[in-house]
């Protein structure tokens, strides 16, 4: 599906990269919820990065999340001496240098996905990048869930400590209704009570344009399904609830 809605993002995303690779590191917060699309905008953006480096890791939702995961698939890419310091068991200084001098070796994109679900380990490595990041020619994009990070969620502490001369923020608002119908004249496909149905979500929009049948796609059924098993019992008993709910024009001819 076509990226919609975007332009101004990618170019705020330039704007701050151009910046960084000029002398000035930074970090971008990119905070949305699930399925806004954080994952497609991020990969369209790398790719038009021509000449600068990209590197990728990503933290997931393991029943026993590895220390430092985004930091593992960076240094597969990068090999030397990071890869180096992760695989002699070397202690969390050593490896977190490592780090940061592979940023300070060239002007880089790097991209950490799902902090939601990072590790100790791995904030604290954000934390320990983002106070030094303005000495090197990289801008490190993080992307995760803002609908999963409360007051009290870790990340939001460590968000709160970095500098600010040197953080950048965006969030991702969900498609309008034309887009939403401009994709499903693209699908040939009728958008009626599409976009109420789906919120604009273009995960949502793009698997019940694909659905083969007048159902809820098996892909939004198991991704509601695994974010319900996360919430707290008593959340999980208030969106139960929610689902039995009838809607407000029933309840209106009711009255």
């Amino acid at each position: 599906m076509e990226l919609l809605e975007r332009k101004k993002c990618l170019a705020e995303l330039a704007d701050w990269l151009r910046r960084a690779i000029e002398g000035a590191g930074c970090i971008a917060l990119l905070g949305a919820e699930a399925g806004i699309g954080k994952t497609a905008l991020l990969q369209e953006f790398a790719k038009a990065q021509l000449g600068v480096r990209v590197l990728w890791g990503g933290c997931d939702a393991l029943f026993a999340p590895r220390p430092l995961g985004p930091l593992y698939d960076i240094a597969r890419q990068t090999q030397g001496e990071l890869l180096a310091a992760i695989n002699s068991n070397a202690n969390r200084e050593v490896i977190f240098a490592a780090a940061l001098d592979e940023l300070e070796r060239t002007q880089t994109l790097i991209v950490f996905e799902d902090m939601h679900w990072a590790d100790e380990a791995t904030l604290d490595l954000l934390k320990y990048l983002g106070r030094r990041i303005q000495r090197t020619r990289a801008m490190l994009a993080v992307s995760y869930r803002d609908d999963e990070v409360g007051a009290r969620h870790p990340l939001r502490f460590v968000i709160g400590d970095l500098p600010r001369a040197a953080t950048h923020r965006m969030s991702l608002s969900p498609l309008s209704e034309a887009a939403v119908a401009q994709l499903a004249r693209q699908a040939g496909q009728s958008s009626a009570d599409l976009h109420r149905i789906t919120g604009g979500n273009p995960f949502f929009v793009t698997e019940a344009l694909a659905a083969v049948a007048d159902t809820v796609p098996a892909s939004v059924r198991d991704a509601v399904l695994a974010r319900a098993m996360r919430l707290t019992p008593d959340a999980r008993q208030i969106a139960e609830l929610a689902c039995v709910v009838r809607g407000q024009s029933h309840c209106a001819r009711q009255n």
